[in-house]
């Protein structure tokens, strides 16, 4: 099978990670096609140089055979150098094949548009923007797997600085439109920026066992007994005082479009749920496509959308990529808390595993032809290697990844399925600058779907994965890198993109 391929690579404000793929088959005007056989594998290459480990001291990753290609935000125009980006993407182009095992490219100068990018540490707010607010509702549910009462509201600090909490009355209510507070925020809690905090229902929440940060899971930072109606709006005020529950003190509202109370959400609001008790949540769009899983294309936000409109700020994801009435799509839900790891896409670099190949090549890119419909891999495995650089200027203790943009379930014919999956530690042969000089054996650390959520079909929009080697113990110093996994199974072949975000904590 031979197939177009087209690659691209360029760097957005505010998106980490961004590992895109899409393409289709050609076999004209000297582009890539997929090879029977080991061309570029690891199998083919002797091992030449000292063995290293999977952590190691960051060093120029730069190589005229693989130019870097870096751009700003998308309203800027590029650098003149590749020493100004904030933030990195890494774009691939391929087609997800049925029958044939690897993708070699035949041009090595359209090889040379996909390779990654470098970024340096930034403390900019993402191309989103600070909320005037401060705060705002990131993600909720109002009902889950235990029914009515499983249910919880995030709140995002979108300031562009630390927030201390300081409000009238005793702090800052999270109320319902019944006018009733859930939770209430105590003055003087400090929500760092791009921090979260937790309000749960403790009669029935079912995600506590979520992972947070270093040896903490996602527990309400406050908690209620009081059920919250199906497609009820909320909202958050800087006070505790019910009577100031108005306009001029609401800080972020949400609701559905069958919410009469105006206060209580913004624009029409979402679209109204049928009401099941599934392990679903709604959440900000973090990509700026709106959930689409056929929008090709880079991402131009990393950091929740707030346009002040429900409806296009909202993304509807569930486990089981149940149709419910606000959209379909395969995802899981991710509440965070004071404890969770916090988005820094632009202090970490990614590049790919070996800069001496092309993206699509082993080991950089591995495609694994073996039928295992458990693992939600009917058609085999994606298996994509990177390395990863801390440029935190400090330890990171938790290091994790969240999925923000993929083709996955409900995929039309033409697009591709991905399921994410959690994926072990591999040994592969490597040959790193200067090229052709020798290789050598790296351990490159797999990723770890987090659960709970129970993810039976696999990840999806919004799940999260982990590296279970990044510790308080075995902590990635400054300047040193870690080789990382991303495993995706393959439920439908066709054209396909991955995003994710990084996040961490010192």
């Amino acid at each position: 099978m031979q197939q177009t391929v087209r690659p691209s690579a360029s760097l957005i404000a505010g998106v980490a990670i961004i590992l895109i793929f899409s393409a289709a088959g050609f076999a004209r005007n000297g582009s890539f096609q997929e090879q029977n056989g080991s061309n570029g594998s690891n199998a083919d290459r002797t091992a030449t140089k000292t063995k290293r480990g999977s952590k190691r001291r960051k060093k120029n990753n730069s190589n005229t055979n693989f130019p870097y290609v870096i751009l700003s935000a998308p309203t800027q125009s590029s650098p003149a150098t590749a020493t100004a980006p904030t933030t990195p993407v890494i774009m691939e182009s391929v087609d997800v094949a049925p029958t044939t095992p690897v993708e070699t490219p035949k041009n090595s100068s359209r090889a040379t548009k996909v390779i990654g990018v470098h970024t340096l540490p930034a403390t900019v707010p993402g191309p989103s923007g600070p909320s005037p607010s401060g705060l705002i509702i990131s993600e909720f549910r109002l009902r889950g797997p235990s029914g009515m009462n499983d249910e919880f509201i995030e709140i995002y600090n979108n300031s562009g600085a630390d927030h201390t909490v300081a409000g009238g009355g005793t702090g800052y209510a999270i109320a319902a439109s019944d006018g009733a507070a859930r939770c209430v925020i105590p003055n003087g809690t400090v929500i760092p920026n791009r921090g979260h905090y937790l309000c749960v229902n403790s009669l029935a929440y079912s995600l506590a066992s979520y992972p947070a940060g270093n040896g903490t899971t996602a527990t309400g930072d406050a908690t209620y007994t009081t059920d919250i109606p199906d497609n009820a709006g909320i909202a958050i005020f800087n006070t505790s005082i019910a009577a100031n529950f108005n306009l001029a003190n609401r800080m972020d509202a949400v609701g559905s479009t069958s919410e009469a109370n105006t206060l209580y959400k913004e624009g029409t609001g979402y679209p109204a749920l049928t009401p099941f008790s599934i392990d679903y949540s709604f959440y900000r769009d973090t990509c700026g496509k709106g959930g689409s899983i056929t929008t090709f294309g880079q991402c131009t936000i990393s950091t929740p959308k707030d346009t002040n409109n429900n409806a296009a700020d909202f993304i509807f994801v569930d486990t089981n990529g149940t149709s419910a009435g606000a959209g379909q799509r395969l995802g899981a839900p991710g509440p965070e808390n004071l404890s969770s790891p916090i988005q820094r896409n632009p202090s970490f670099a990614v590049n790919l595993l070996d800069t001496c190949v092309a993206a699509a090549s082993p080991p950089n890119r591995v495609r694994d032809f073996t039928s295992d419909p458990p693992n939600n891999s009917t058609f085999g495995t994606l298996d994509i290697r990177r390395t990863v650089t801390n440029n935190t200027g400090g330890n990171v203790t938790r290091l994790r990844w969240r999925v923000i943009d993929l083709t996955t379930f409900p995929a039309p014919s033409g697009i591709a399925d991905l399921r994410p999956r959690t994926s072990t530690a591999v040994v592969v042969t490597v040959d790193r600058p200067p090229c052709g000089s020798g290789t050598s054996n790296i351990t490159v650390q797999g990723t770890t779907l987090e659960q709970p959520p129970s993810q039976p079909n696999g990840g999806g929009f919004n799940s999260s994965m982990s590296s279970g080697t990044v510790t308080l113990g075995t902590p990635l110093a400054n300047g040193a890198s870690l080789d990382v996994r991303f495993l995706l199974g393959i439920q439908q072949t066709g054209s396909f993109k991955f995003y994710i975000n990084v996040e961490s904590l010192p």
